[in-house]
């Protein structure tokens, strides 16, 4: 019997829930007292201080909600394991759920009302690949929420609800736990279930809405949503999915908009009205039957939602009828919405392919993900998996493995194949989402179907029944329909399936031993499904079509399989086991072939199966079916190693290379094809066919095709082209170019010997004196460190060294090379000083100086010449006007700002990352969207989903006002405490392009402010990208993460400013930030002052290397200049 909560649902009533909770707590400013020995566990103040948690649950009420949620959100006991209450879980909910009973019950209305059970989540990932991540296993996941369910219910509870979820399989493991409970009770409670989505529409870990749906609709919520994250404009995408996908009534309980953070405090803007003017349109035209509100919302904006629908029903929506989800943690999909017949992928399967049992002994997880994925690209609806070998005997801690390998890699989800319960359940507790189950029979009386129907039930899957009972394989269409009726008996009567949940195989054997008495196999298999869709048409059907051509040779197999197929389906087949990369429609085939197929399946004449066998011996196979090997194979093995490096694609470089080795030496595979295809990369890369990301890509396709050959090429003692020397410059920490650099001249076959970063020029002359280079790189990003190119070639010099010099970097270019070439005394660098705008100009450069006799000397004649200098000015070309005095709203430094982690990467501009820091901006429009959808977006989720499981971030700054005077070009820094001692003093160069204007002419000689700020992502970044270069060989990655750390790092400082601005009373766009090192403020070790000024390094754990470069790299020091003429210097 439905609940008075679901009866007003039904009715159409919208249901309103309370808003933020932990925010109305800290109004009440409650003493320390009242925590106690758990300060900041609110849900302690269930016992404590129930007075002050009842106020705010009547507060709600009394301003038009119907549904209070209990004080428990962090009642679970790993939760309150982190303030030592562990073992007090029943009773701090139970009290919970008891205040919130008093509360309803104190309010004298007409309105329904109602105390929702809260539950968030308890901190662990068990989705995710980290152990520590993980936490508990399946069962005692279920066994936390039980718990805390319990309590709930005891003190009194209407609806349970699971809210802010990040992780599908803790979710699942919750209602487990709570459908267990509520059994044993003998009671009938809603669930609600709630999770988190950012921006994209996506939880923490990369789960979309179809696999959320996959995840929770056959354990039948009462009521699914969305609460948290994000504003309602920002999930209304997501919403209105839910709302056109869900069986369920959904229920949407966002914050107020996106947050700012205020002096280390999040401050939501969105009104009340602004919030109900997103909201009730949706429930009133769309049919979204609950709102309230999460953070940010307060009785407010729970006021605005109660008066705007007031005497409202809930608008109609169209509920799909049936539905049967499966899915993984990244995919999900309707089986009921899919186009029949659905194909399940066979080639999972140890039975059925020989390589799969191969990759299986092996443990070779990341193979087997490609047989998946492959299978998911042509089209498989499912993915079978099947993983048992007589081998072994762990059938169970294998599949377990294999599923938790594939749960985030593959969208397409699963169907496990076993007769063994034991491994069925370790594949459900293992996955975020449900599955096909395959499969169950009437053996043994139907005793260990009566297992897997249980773990059916209890998980909520789908499951293939085959037509096999103890009389054997029912092989009549009479007897396949009676083994058919008294599964479905057993299945749907028994056990409570959904008869769409039940997939009856009616068998098909194979047609290939020309025994008479199983000529009819094929027919009598068809017909049975015929009977079966008009005597239960509540039940689908599926085949294991591959059967009946068992035995055969393999285009024999391929013809006969796609008749199979097609008749099948006319006959209402709803499912095939089936290899779908054989798929195709037989109109494509010729008629010859299908007559010949057709006859042996209908058993049209006795010698229908010879008739087949001399037809494929006397004809190519090609002639009379469609190809069955991939286009690919039939090119030469020199273009498939080719292609490979163009296409960066690694699958079967180890046979394709073995293949070549045949004919070829390894030597000449590495300078006849791979080196050659690496060139045509870098081709591409310059006239912008391909962007920097697939150069990487294809460097690290080049690294393992090396790889293969290295142990080839030491046998012929292979030479390598040439070697270099590779260094960032001594004070520049930043060396993500030079490892682009150094990665991609490692795999066009050069010697790379890499000094690192912040190195001194005395370092490379002992390193060129020891490894005697054919060339040294020298690498800068700033302007002021790539002054330490032009004193390398002085120290060269003078040391006796004419070894070329490569350099490169955003601080130099051509005409940097030709002027530092020119040495002091007015002589030329004997060794040539050349600039390389990339790694391949780098090559072309190596291989030109590797051709001539003597290095350097080819084009000196162009640095022969003096560079002019750089005029010198003493006064501005016009004046500046000072407007009034602006008064900070502090003097001084303010607290350390942090910032969450998701809300930082699901804000930033994802165009404008893919465009301007990931390259994508250099292709064309088809090309960029290809890129998106298939390079930048998988990219972007999956470097996220590790930035947060791993914690790379800790985003952290902080901002000051100081009182300064001038003097000319110095600004002169004062103690915000007299106004008077001077603290520290900048001089700022003038600029001669810019009318020889100086910063320092920005602020008023009176007296002025200057504002000052501070940010860094910490170290964790940095060097997880360094070890995607230097370690993993995952050079596209590295790159990635790296830019993708560069981007954080500015909005984090523009963050800050924007923030400075507002406290200053400034328009958006007025003022400056300047940083160290760039035009205007050139000189870096000016920063070492604001270091000890702002005590940099004790609050945010920044230091300043020996170059006065910043470390972590992924750091920001800046000045603010609030003039409004201000502008940038160069």
């Amino acid at each position: 019997m439905d609940s008075l909560y679901l009866k007003l649902i039904k009715d159409g009533v919208p249901v309103i829930f309370d808003g933020a909770f932990g925010t109305q707590i800290q109004k009440h400013s409650l003493s320390p007292e009242c925590f106690g020995d758990a300060p900041g566990c609110n849900e302690v103040l269930n016992l404590s201080c129930p007075e002050t948690i009842l106020l705010i649950h009547k507060e709600y009420l009394n301003t038009g909600a119907n549904v209070v949620e209990t004080n428990t959100f962090g009642g679970s006991a790993p939760k309150l394991r982190e303030y030592g209450l562990e073992k007090r879980v029943y009773e701090i909910n139970k009290a919970g759920a008891q205040i919130a009973r008093q509360a309803v019950d104190q309010i004298k209305t007409n309105r329904p009302l109602f105390v929702c059970g809260s539950m968030g989540p308890t901190g662990f990932l068990p989705s995710s690949k980290d152990e520590q991540l993980k936490g508990p296993d399946f069962d005692q996941l279920a066994s936390i929420f039980q718990e805390q369910a319990e309590g709930l219910l005891d003190g009194g509870a209407d609806i349970l609800l699971l809210e802010t979820s990040q992780d599908l399989l803790e979710v699942r493991a919750a209602l487990h736990g709570i459908r267990r409970l509520i059994k044993r009770k003998g009671i009938s409670v809603p669930v609600q279930v709630q999770i988190t989505v950012d921006s994209s529409g996506r939880m923490l870990l990369g789960s979309g809405i179809t696999a959320f749906l996959g995840a929770v609709a056959g354990l039948e919520p009462s009521v699914i949503g969305l609460n948290c994250g994000t504003g309602p404009d920002e999930v209304l995408p997501v919403i209105r999915e839910l709302l056109r996908l869900s069986p369920f009534p959904v229920s949407a309980l966002p914050n107020a908009g996106a947050p700012r953070n205020v002096d280390g405090h999040a401050v939501y803007d969105m009104s009340p009205d602004e919030f109900a003017d997103v909201l009730v349109p949706l429930v009133t035209d769309e049919g979204l039957e609950v709102v309230g509100g999460c953070c940010g919302t307060g009785p407010q904006h729970i006021a605005a939602l109660a008066r705007r629908l007031k005497g409202k029903k809930t608008g109609l929506r169209t509920k799909p009828e049936k539905t049967c989800w499966v899915s993984t943690s990244i995919g999900g999909v309707d089986l009921e919405e899919v186009r029949r017949p659905l194909i399940i992928g066979e080639r999972l399967n140890t039975q059925g392919s020989k390589k799969t049992k191969k990759l299986v002994f092996a443990e070779n997880y990341p193979e087997l993900a490609q047989v998946a994925l492959e299978q998911q690209k042509c089209g498989a609806t499912l993915v079978d998996l099947c993983v048992a070998i007589t081998e072994r005997d762990n059938e169970s801690e294998t599949m377990s493995k294999l599923v938790s390998f594939l749960n985030d890699r593959i969208e397409t989800p699963f169907c496990i194949d076993t007769t063994d319960p034991s491994t069925m359940k370790t594949a459900l507790q293992a996955n975020a989402g449900s599955v096909m189950l395959n499969s169950i029979n009437l053996e043994e009386g139907g005793a260990r179907a009566e297992k897997i129907l249980e773990l059916a039930r209890e998980y909520g899957c789908p499951v293939i029944a085959l037509t096999i009972d103890d009389e054997g394989m029912a092989k009549t269409v009479e007897r396949k329909l009676s083994v058919a009726r008294k599964l479905r008996d057993l299945a749907c009567g028994k056990y409570g399936l959904p008869e769409h949940y039940l997939y009856i195989d009616t068998l098909v054997f194979t047609l290939a031993t020309g025994d008479p008495g199983s000529a009819d196999a094929a027919l009598q298999s068809l017909e049975a499904i015929r009977r079966i869709k008009q005597e239960m048409p509540g039940v689908r059907t599926v085949m294991g079509v591959s059967n009946v051509s068992f035995g055969l040779k393999p285009n024999a197999r391929k013809l006969l399989n796609q008749m199979l197929l097609f008749h099948a389906g006319q006959a209402g087949l709803d499912a095939a086991i089936f290899n779908p990369m054989h798929l195709d429609e037989p109109s494509k085939l010729d008629a010859c072939s299908r007559q010949r197929a057709d006859a042996l399946l209908f058993n049209k004449n006795p010698d229908a199966l010879n008739e087949l066998l001399s037809f494929f011996d006397q004809k190519e196979p090609k002639k009379q079916v469609l190809e069955t090997a991939p286009k690919e194979t039939q090119l030469s093995p020199e273009k498939r190693l080719h292609d490979s490096i163009l296409n960066r694609d690694r699958r079967n470089l180890s046979g394709v290379i073995e293949e070549l080795l045949k004919t070829m030496s390894a030597r000449d595979i590495l300078n006849g094809i791979l080196l050659p295809a690496m060139s045509e990369v870098g081709d591409k890369m310059s006239s912008g066919e391909i962007i920097l990301p697939f150069v990487l890509q294809a460097a690290e396709v080049m690294k393992e095709s090396v790889s293969i050959l290295e142990p080839y090429l030491k046998g012929e003692n292979s030479a390598v082209k040439s070697k270099l020397i590779l260094a960032t410059v001594y004070g520049d920490v930043h060396d993500i170019g030079k490892n682009l650099v150094g990665s991609i001249l490692k795999n066009q076959g050069f010697k790379v010997i890499d000094l690192g970063k912040g190195v001194s020029v005395e370092t490379i002359v002992e390193a060129v004196r020891k490894e005697k280079p054919d060339a040294v790189g020298l690498s800068a990003l700033l302007v002021t460190t790539s002054r330490q190119m032009a004193r390398c070639a002085e120290i060269f010099k003078k040391e006796g060294i004419s070894v070329p010099i490569l350099i490169g970097g955003a601080a130099v270019n051509r005409e940097f090379a030709e002027r530092i070439a020119v040495l002091e005394d007015g002589s030329t660098y004997a060794g040539g000083i050349y600039y390389a705008k990339d790694a391949f100009g780098a090559s072309k450069i190596l291989e030109s100086l590797s051709s001539t006799n003597q290095p350097g000397t080819k084009d000196k004649t162009k640095y022969e010449k003096k560079v002019t200098g750089i005029p010198e000015c003493c006064q501005p070309e016009k004046n500046i006007e000072y407007g009034p005095h602006l008064e900070p709203p502090f003097w001084g430094t303010s607290d350390i700002l942090a910032w969450d982690p998701v809300l930082l990467i699901d804000s930033l501009n994802k165009d404008r990352l893919f465009k301007a820091a990931w390259g994508g901006g250099k292709l064309e429009d088809a090309a960029y969207i290809e890129a998106v959808k298939n390079q930048f977006e998988p990219a972007f989720e999956n470097i996220r989903r590790e930035i947060l499981s791993s914690g790379l971030l800790d985003p952290r700054g902080f901002y000051g006002f100081f009182p300064v005077i001038t003097e000319g070009q110095k600004v002169i820094i004062l103690d915000q405490d007299d106004f008077h001692t001077e603290l520290e003093a900048f001089t700022f160069p003038r600029m001669p392009r810019k009318g020889c204007r100086s910063i320092a002419d920005y602020f008023s000689p009176e007296g002025d402010m200057i504002g000052l700020q501070v940010v860094t992502i910490g170290k964790k970044l940095g060097d997880r990208s360094r070890e995607y270069f230097q370690k993993e060989d995952k050079y596209s990655y590295g790159y990635f993460l790296h830019a993708l750390g560069s981007m954080i790092v500015e909005e984090l400082a523009s963050k800050i400013t924007s923030e400075m601005r507002r406290g200053l009373g400034l328009e958006s766009s007025t003022g400056k930030r300047y940083s160290f090192g760039y035009p205007g403020l050139p000189s870096l070790e000016e920063q070492k002052k604001l270091f000890d000024l702002m005590g940099i390094e004790e609050r945010l754990g920044i230091q300043l290397t020996p170059g006065f470069q910043m470390d972590p790299e992924h750091s920001t020091l800046a000045i603010f200049v609030h003039h409004p003429e201000s502008e940038y210097l160069c």
